[in-house]
């Protein structure tokens, strides 16, 4: 199968167990419904950012996309071979440091975030825990109300289902090991 028609149809099978129609995932994801219908029949590919939006409006991450169907009981995840994608308008580059294993939902990504980067996330019944790590910078988590500032050397573990928002508060950019598990009551 394509790799346009396996995304495409990846993308349809989690919209419609969301239970979500095009219009509700247009008016979240900001991506058109004839738009979104092109890239579930594998006629287009979306791009990096409107994947991103998709990913978003559905309640999964990105790698959620990427990962393979039927995964390995051990996946090796060479430097050379990971795949890097820049989210211009988060100010981020996205490099997923795991493949997927056995069925796990979880997902570790290294990112980098330009000074004055910021990404806004909504609570969503299929987040489960979540977890930040800072290489370097200096780094503000929101998790619902409460604000978190962490530097070099910090960590933050936290339930996802709270609504989360990340934002380089430095002068250079940051750099973040983040770690995302599904909830397990779904």
């Amino acid at each position: 199968m394509p790799e346009k028609l396996k995304l495409g149809s990846r993308i349809k099978q989690l919209r419609l167990e969301s239970k979500l129609t095009l219009k509700d995932v247009e008016q979240k994801a900001k991506v058109s419904a004839t738009h979104l219908s092109e890239i579930e029949r594998g006629m287009t590919s979306p791009t990096v950012g409107a994947l991103s939006r998709i990913a978003g409006a559905l309640g999964v991450e990105l790698p959620y996309f990427l990962r393979e169907e039927d995964p390995a009981p051990a996946v090796v995840l060479r430097h050379r071979e990971r795949r890097t994608w820049v989210d211009s308008a988060w100010g981020a580059v996205l490099t997923p440091l795991t493949g997927a294993v056995g069925g796990a939902g979880m997902t570790i990504l290294d990112l980098e975030l330009s000074a004055g980067g910021e990404k806004g996330v909504v609570p969503s019944p299929q987040w489960g825990e979540c977890m930040a790590h800072i290489l370097r910078g200096v780094v503000e988590i929101c998790v619902g109300a409460d604000r978190y500032l962490l530097k070099e050397g910090d960590s933050i573990h936290f339930d996802g289902m709270n609504g989360h928002s990340m934002r380089n508060i430095g002068d250079g950019p940051a750099r973040v090991v983040w770690a995302t598990r599904p909830s397990t009551s779904l």
